[in-house]
């Protein structure tokens, strides 16, 4: 992950996160947000690729830690269709903090996930970890994902 787009991120989640706090949030937003939030986690439980990737903004990004960021519909979703194409992949979320700026255009979710799949050897893979989606409501009035990043809280392999 290159740290300019790391440090971007951090900055605009720690933007909103400032704007919301700094002003009453609005509640009817957060409330939207959060159900697009489940209806993404549905749409990658069903393991469909178009619909996962229709979740983020045509010129979002994800950011999968050891790997390049996934940036715009074809890169998303490659990374999704690569995903799911891991024996007994399961991928779920819940977000423990869902907020929206007073204006109701720009908001974030966070929480954690767990993530698993089973190895080339039929060896099962567990991870979990944490999360923060960054969220831009559009002109059509639904939410698109910005910029979502995640990493485990495991530790890494070096580290063992």
């Amino acid at each position: 992950m290159k740290m300019p787009q790391t440090f971007a991120l951090i900055s605009l989640a720690i933007a909103v996160t400032v704007a919301a706090s700094a002003q009453t949030g609005n509640t009817k937003a957060a409330e939207a947000l959060r159900k697009a939030d489940r209806e993404w986690m549905a749409a990658y439980a069903s393991k469909d690729a178009d619909k996962a990737a229709s979740f983020v903004a045509a010129d979002g990004a994800i950011y999968a830690p050891n790997a390049p960021a996934a940036q715009g519909d074809a890169a998303v979703k490659k990374m999704a269709a690569d995903m799911f194409k891991l024996p007994d992949v399961k991928l779920s979320w819940t977000p423990t903090l869902v907020e929206a700026a007073k204006s109701g255009d720009l908001g974030f979710t966070s929480g954690t996930y767990e993530f698993s799949f089973k190895d080339p050897s039929g060896k099962t893979i567990d991870d979990k970890g944490k999360y923060v989606t960054v969220w831009k409501k559009q002109a059509d009035g639904s939410w698109k994902v910005v910029r979502d990043i995640f990493n485990s809280d495991l530790p890494s392999q070096s580290a063992q």
